[in-house]
C-alpha cells in the first residue's frame, strides 16, 4: 500500500497546503498558488545562491574545456524536417530527438568552455546554441507533439505549445546557460537573453499555468512529475528574476513543490520503484535535485534537516545500491538497460548521504566517483554538471577504495522485486533477482515472475531490458515489440498464451523466504523473520537456520482465462550451503574446501491446469529462458554459458524433458547491443504434450556457476 501523506515536504518546510486543491491542479490552481512573503523575498537571491565558485584549478579548467574542445570541429546540429515526420512515416523517433539533445548538449559544453575560459568563442558557440534552441519550431519532443492527433499534420503547431519532458529538457538548457553566461551574454549579444526568456514564457511557463489539465499532472505520478518540474524551478529562479515575474515565479514554484510533493507520497515506504533502475535517475533523482536546488536557493531559509524525518528519502536513496550486480550491472526490471552509463549524477546521493548520516549511501556515491578530478559528464545536462561542481564536498571527494554496500539481501514488498547475493558486500558469485508485481506497472513488461541470474556480476539468464524507442514504445501497440513480451522473459508459454496485458494479470499468494541475520543463526526453534523496507529484523524466538533467499508466488491470474490455469506456483531460490561465501583464490591446504557444496540457484515450478473449450494453439507449458554468453554444451538436462564475466555456468533441469529447443537470436537494436552483444540465445523446454484436459506438472531447472581448479576458490568471509 502506498503511502498516504500527501505533503511531506511543505510540512516539513512549515508551508501552507491548500486545502481546496492541495496538488495544485484545479482550473484556479495558478491564481490561487502563492509563497509566504519572506520566502519570496529569499528567492530573489536565487541566482547569488546557487553562483558557481569564485575560484576554479587549472586542473578544473581543463576538465571543463574538454568536452567542447573535442566537438569543436562538429557544426551545431539543426534538425530538419525529414527527421521530424520520421516518427509517422517509419516510427523513428530518436533521428530527431538524438538532434535535439545533442544541441542542446553541445551549447551546454560551449557555456563549461566559456565558464573555463572566458573566451569569446565559447561565448558566441553558446550563443549560436541558445538561439538554435530559440528558432526550433518546437520544443516538445516528436512523440509527445498534439498537433498531429488535433489536425493530421507532420509538423509542429508553434500556436499550441506542448510541455513536455523535450521542452522541460530545453529550458533546462536556457535557464542554467543565462545562469552562468548572463553578463557575458549581455555583453556579446545584446537582446539574446530578452529573447530566451520571450521563448521560455511562451513555450513553458503560459502553457504550464494556464493549462492545468496536462495528463503529468493527474493520476498516478512517475518520472514525468519529477523531470518536468525539476526544471521548471531552474526556469523560474534564473529567467523570472525581475520584479514583473514576481507573481509567476512564486506560482510555478509554489504549484512544483504540490506536485513534488504528490510525487514523494507515490512512492512505497521501502523506496521501490516500478519504472526500475533506469528510470531512478530521471524520476526520484530528480525529484531529490528539485529539493536540492530549492534548498540552495532560498538561502538557508529552507533546509535539509526539515526532511530528514522523511523516511522514504531513505530508501530511495538505497534503491541504486540493491540493485547493483557489481562491474556496471544492475537488476533491469522494466524499462532498462542492464549495462546502464555509468556516468550518473552520483553527488546527489553523496550530498544526501552526508546530510543523513547514511554511510552505506556516501560509500556507493564514492565507489562510482574514484578518484582525481571531478568528472565534467555535460551529457547529463548543463544543470546537473554546474550543481556538481558548486558542491564543494564532491568536488574534493575521494572514492579510493570506496566499495558499493551490495547488500546480501533486499526484499520490496510493494513492487514486490527480491534481490539476493551469495556473498554480502562483493559482486563475485551468483546473484539472483524475481519478481512479482502486475502488467500495468510503470515503463511495463508482460514479466510477472520473471527472474534473472547473475554469475559474478554479468547476467546468464537474462532481463533483455529497454530497446531504442519508437513509434510502438507507448501505445496499445507496445506488446508487440519482442522483448516486452513474456515470451521472452524467464516465463512458461500455457497452452500457447503468454502473458496478459493489465493491472489484473499480477501475481498472487506472493511470499518471501528470507535468511535471518548473522546473530540467528545456528540456533534452534521457531522463529519468524519480519520485512520493513528492505531491511531483515528477527523476531524474539528461536529459529533454525536458514540458508536460502526465496521469493514464492502464484503466476495463474497473470495469464488470460483461456489459458486455464488453475494455478501456477514458482519457487526461485539462491540456496547457500550454510554458510555466506566470498570468493578468492584458496591457499594450497585449504583447496579441499573447494569440493564443499556450493551456491544454487533452483527455479521449481508446479501448476495445474484445468479443462477448457477453447482452442488451444500451443503444447500445455513451454517454459521459456533467455540467455546470454557463449554457448559451450547443449545436451539433454544440460547447458554449459561462459557468461558475459567469462565464468563458467551450467544449466539443469530435469533430463526426461529433453535437450529442448536453442534458438539464436540476432541483437539489432543498439541499446540492447551495448548490454548483450551481437545475439542472445533462447532455451525452450515443452513440459508437456497437447491437451485440454486437467494437467497437473512440476519442474525444476538449477543454475551454478562451475568453480574449478587450479586456482582453488573457496569461502572466506567479507
Amino acid at each position: 500500500m502506498r503511502t498516504q501523506v500527501s505533503s511531506a515536504l511543505r510540512e516539513g518546510w512549515g508551508l501552507e497546503v491548500d486545502p481546496g486543491d492541495p496538488h495544485g491542479v484545479g482550473p484556479e490552481a495558478s491564481s490561487r498558488a502563492t509563497l509566504p512573503p519572506e520566502l519570496s523575498r529569499a528567492f530573489d537571491g536565487a541566482r547569488s545562491a546557487t553562483a558557481l565558485p569564485a575560484e576554479l584549478s587549472e586542473q578544473m579548467r581543463a576538465a571543463l574545456l574538454a568536452p567542447a574542445l573535442a566537438a569543436a570541429d562538429e557544426p551545431l546540429p539543426f534538425p530538419l524536417l525529414r527527421q521530424y515526420t520520421r516518427y509517422w512515416r517509419d516510427g523513428v523517433r530518436t533521428d530527431y530527438e538524438n538532434d535535439v539533445r545533442r544541441l542542446g548538449i553541445m551549447t551546454g559544453e560551449a557555456v563549461l568552455a566559456a565558464v573555463a575560459t572566458g573566451q569569446q568563442r565559447w561565448v558566441d558557440r553558446a550563443a549560436d546554441g541558445l538561439m538554435l534552441l530559440c528558432e526550433l519550431s518546437t520544443w516538445c519532443w516528436v512523440a509527445h507533439e498534439q498537433s498531429h492527433e488535433a489536425h493530421g499534420w507532420v509538423v509542429p503547431d508553434p500556436d499550441a505549445p506542448v510541455v513536455d519532458l523535450g521542452a522541460a529538457q530545453t529550458l533546462q538548457v536556457i535557464a542554467w546557460s543565462d545562469l552562468a553566461l548572463g553578463e557575458e551574454l549581455d555583453a556579446r549579444v545584446p537582446g539574446l537573453r530578452e529573447r530566451v526568456r520571450h521563448e521560455a514564457r511562451r513555450r513553458v511557463v503560459e502553457p504550464y499555468l494556464s493549462c492545468r489539465d496536462w495528463h503529468w499532472l493527474h493520476g498516478t505520478a512517475h518520472n514525468w512529475t519529477g523531470w518536468i518540474h525539476q526544471h521548471l524551478i531552474a526556469g523560474a529562479l534564473f529567467l523570472l528574476d525581475r520584479e514583473a515575474d514576481r507573481t509567476d515565479r512564486d506560482a510555478i514554484l509554489a504549484l512544483s513543490l504540490a506536485q513534488l510533493d504528490r510525487y514523494l507520497a507515490s512512492f512505497p515506504a521501502d523506496g521501490g520503484i516500478d519504472e526500475g533502475f533506469s528510470y531512478f535517475w530521471n524520476g526520484a533523482c530528480r525529484l531529490l535535485e528539485a529539493l536540492d536546488l530549492l534548498i540552495t536557493a532560498s538561502g538557508g531559509l529552507l533546509t535539509r534537516d526539515a526532511l530528514a524525518g522523511i523516511d522514504v528519502i531513505g530508501q530511495l536513496l538505497r534503491f541504486p545500491q540493491r540493485m547493483d550486480l557489481g562491474q556496471g550491472w544492475f537488476v533491469n526490471v522494466a524499462d532498462g538497460p542492464a549495462r546502464p552509463s555509468a556516468e550518473q549524477p552520483w553527488d546527489v546521493l553523496h550530498r544526501w548521504g552526508r546530510h543523513l548520516a547514511a554511510p552505506d549511501v556516501l560509500a556507493q556515491a564514492l565507489a562510482h566517483r574514484g578518484s582525481g578530478p571531478l568528472p565534467v559528464l555535460p551529457e547529463l545536462g548543463l544543470g546537473r554538471v554546474l550543481t556538481a561542481l558548486a558542491d564543494d564536498e564532491w568536488s574534493s571527494a575521494d572514492g579510493t577504495g570506496a566499495a558499493p554496500p551490495h547488500p546480501g539481501e533486499t526484499w520490496l514488498p510493494q513492487v514486490q522485486v527480491m534481490v539476493a547475493r551469495e556473498a554480502e558486500r562483493h559482486p563475485l558469485g551468483l546473484a539472483l533477482a524475481v519478481k512479482g508485481g502486475h502488467n500495468d506497472e510503470a515503463h511495463n513488461h508482460l514479466d510477472v515472475g520473471s527472474y534473472l541470474v547473475a554469475v559474478d556480476s554479468a547476467p546468464v539468464l537474462i532481463d533483455l531490458g529497454q530497446p531504442t524507442y519508437t513509434a510502438l514504445t507507448f501505445t496499445d501497440r507496445r506488446y508487440e515489440i519482442w522483448t516486452m513480451t513474456s515470451s521472452w522473459h524467464n516465463l512458461p508459454e500455457i497452452r500457447g498464451h503468454g502473458q496478459g496485458i493489465g493491472a489484473e494479470h499480477r501475481a498472487q499468494a506472493v511470499s518471501p523466504q528470507l535468511r535471518l541475520p548473522a546473530d540467528a543463526r545456528g540456533r534452534t526453534g521457531a522463529r519468524a523473520a519480519t520485512v520493513t523496507a528492505g531491511i531483515v529484523e528477527a523476531a524474539d524466538a528461536d529459529v533454525a537456520t536458514v540458508t536460502a533467499s526465496a521469493l514464492e508466488l502464484d503466476l495463474a491470474p497473470a495469464y488470460p482465462e483461456a489459458a486455464g490455469v488453475r494455478s501456477y506456483r514458482r519457487r526461485a531460490a539462491l540456496e547457500l550451503p550454510g554458510r555466506e561465501p566470498v570468493l578468492a583464490p584458496a591457499p594450497a591446504d585449504q583447496r579441499a574446501a573447494a569440493t564443499q557444496p556450493q551456491p544454487i540457484v533452483e527455479v521449481t515450478d508446479t501448476w495445474e491446469l484445468g479443462p477448457t473449450d477453447a482452442p488451444q494453439p500451443g503444447p500445455a507449458v513451454v517454459l521459456n529462458h533467455v540467455i546470454a554468453g557463449e554457448i559451450l554444451d547443449h545436451r539433454p538436462g544440460l547447458l554449459r554459458v561462459r557468461a558475459l564475466s567469462q565464468a563458467l555456468v551450467e544449466i539443469r533441469w530435469d533430463r526426461d524433458l529433453g535437450a529442448g529447443t536453442l534458438e539464436r537470436r540476432a541483437v539489432d537494436d543498439p541499446l540492447l547491443a551495448q548490454s548483450w552483444g551481437e545475439a542472445v540465445h533462447r532455451l525452450r523446454l515443452t513440459a508437456l504434450d497437447r491437451g485440454t484436459g486437467l494437467a497437473h506438472g512440476s519442474t525444476t531447472l538449477t543454475v551454478q556457476q562451475i568453480r574449478d581448479a587450479p586456482p582453488a576458490q573457496t569461502a572466506i568471509r567479507p
